[in-house]
């Protein structure tokens, strides 16, 4: 078993709220958990909830959520969307009930599916909880102390929102893109790949920051998207980092995951080429182009030299985009833009932006 994600939340949002609202307790994303025998993850909301209890943790495949998306389709989320804690890569769960076993030093004991609840519906998308029976996960009893941590992270994830948008007149990130926050929807799409960790690449003066990303701040505001890049790629240890903009929401989480793969099994960036034109701000970074990048901003260059430059001595591999591809990449400056993408998705175009959700998350 691998650990692809871990998550932890103070308190219940669904559990024990039938008849009420659910709460609003943020799920954490983490790279390390404790895990305490016999009383659960420390700083998880089920941690001494009762004793002996069959869920002290609850592990969920990252197979499962991704076929759920392709076969439901609903709006991109993340993995901590079911609010189980652990997300695996490469174990049938269902084959692990009634049974010890073991991960990463840890021993736990297998009890019983995770079974999906009717909230699935309203935090998924309708029929996510028909769809999850049978495929809920794993309940476990912890049985020894110690610390689980992500151990096969494929890539990190940058959201590039650090733009100052003067031609659309405010904070792109904050635009109304069918009822959800435009920042919110793209910090989604990101997480749904399983990147990890997550980082938003923005300006010290924005205060949004979506739950489980670590801010990048440009703090002079002069680097761009150069500087957003480099220090991204300088503050991981993953081989690929795969990057998107907050402006880019045809952008399907699809495209993302395969330029990412292929990055990974190439050794090489993957940027997409649309008339000659490279496309780097929905692309896959290889850790390689790193020093090319630092050389750019320190002399100067752009992402287009950089790229050109990276693609003549083999280390980037263009991935030429299709008419149909090519329309993802609608350029949103301007509010007409957003009319446009927004005609695009069948969705109604506002430019008023969703300040009430322009929090900090922690």
């Amino acid at each position: 078993m691998k650990i692809a994600g871990l998550y932890v939340s103070p308190g219940h949002n669904y559990f024990g709220h039938y008849g009420r609202p659910p709460g609003e307790h943020p799920v954490r994303l983490v790279a390390a958990v404790e895990c305490v025998a016999g009383h659960g993850l420390r700083g998880d909301r089920f941690f001494d909830y009762q004793p002996d209890y069959a869920g002290q943790i609850t592990f969920f495949a990252e197979e499962v959520h991704r076929a759920l998306s392709r076969e439901l389709g609903p709006a991109p989320v993340s993995p901590g969307v079911y609010r189980r804690n652990a997300i695996t890569r490469g174990v049938d769960l269902a084959s692990l009930y009634g049974r010890e076993f073991t991960v990463q030093g840890v021993r736990f004991f297998g009890m019983a599916e995770c079974k999906p609840c009717f909230w699935m519906d309203q935090a998924v998308g309708p029929g996510a909880e028909a769809w999850l029976r049978g495929r809920g996960g794993l309940r476990a009893r912890i049985l020894s102390d110690g610390w689980l941590r992500v151990d096969c992270a494929s890539a990190a994830g940058v959201l590039l929102a650090g733009g100052r948008a003067r031609r659309m007149g405010h904070d792109k990130a904050a635009l109304d893109w069918g009822g959800r926050m435009l920042g919110e929807h793209q910090a989604a799409k990101l997480a749904a790949g399983g990147a990890w960790p997550l980082l938003l690449a923005c300006r010290p003066e924005q205060r949004w920051t979506p739950a489980g990303f670590v801010r990048i701040e440009d703090e002079d505001s002069q680097g761009g998207a150069l500087a957003a890049f480099v220090g991204a790629l300088a503050s991981v240890d993953t081989t690929v980092l795969t990057v998107l903009a907050v402006d880019l929401p045809l952008m399907p989480a699809e495209l993302l995951a395969r330029l990412t793969r292929t990055a990974g099994e190439t050794g090489k960036s993957v940027v997409p080429v649309r008339t000659g034109i490279y496309e780097p701000f929905a692309a896959a970074w290889h850790r390689s182009a790193l020093p090319a990048l630092q050389a750019a901003l320190s002399g100067g260059h752009s992402l287009q030299q950089v790229c050109a430059a990276l693609q003549a001595d083999g280390r980037l591999s263009p991935h030429v985009l299709t008419p149909a591809e090519a329309a993802w990449f609608t350029n949103l400056n301007t509010p007409a833009d957003w009319a446009r993408a927004c005609g695009q998705a069948g969705l109604t175009a506002s430019v008023a932006p969703l300040t009430a959700t322009l929090q900090p998350q922690g």
